[in-house]
């Protein structure tokens, strides 16, 4: 968790964001089948959901920084549309890949991890 934490006051801080959300919890693998995705963001709630199960930790960090970019899409106003090629999530899923790129420069022993269980 140690991780995470510092993960995302790092996201918050390059994002510019102005408060987290209402809640992040982490599910295991079943989340994944029943849902068919590694995270969700809920605007109503204001809730982001992650899925650990067995991935590498740097994937569910981007996953966690794909939501969070949803998350600052909110606060800035933006109509989300999780649909594939909406402009919402092309703008997160291109966001995620830099902040793992500039975490990834600061933290380049994330890679020797193993996935975690």
């Amino acid at each position: 968790m140690k991780l995470v934490k510092e993960f995302i006051k790092f996201t918050v801080k390059e994002l510019g964001m102005k408060s987290l959300p209402k809640s992040i919890k982490f599910e295991g693998d079943d989340y994944s089948a029943q849902h068919l995705t590694f995270g969700t963001y809920n605007p109503s709630t204001d809730e982001i959901v992650v899925v650990k199960g067995q991935r590498h930790p740097i994937d569910v960090l981007r996953t966690l920084a794909h939501e969070l970019v949803h998350h600052k899409q909110r606060q800035d106003g933006q109509e989300l549309n999780g649909e594939d090629g909406s402009s919402t999530e092309n703008e997160a899923n291109a966001k995620a890949g830099e902040l793992m790129r500039k975490y990834g420069q600061l933290h380049p022993e994330l890679f020797d991890l193993m996935p975690l269980r």
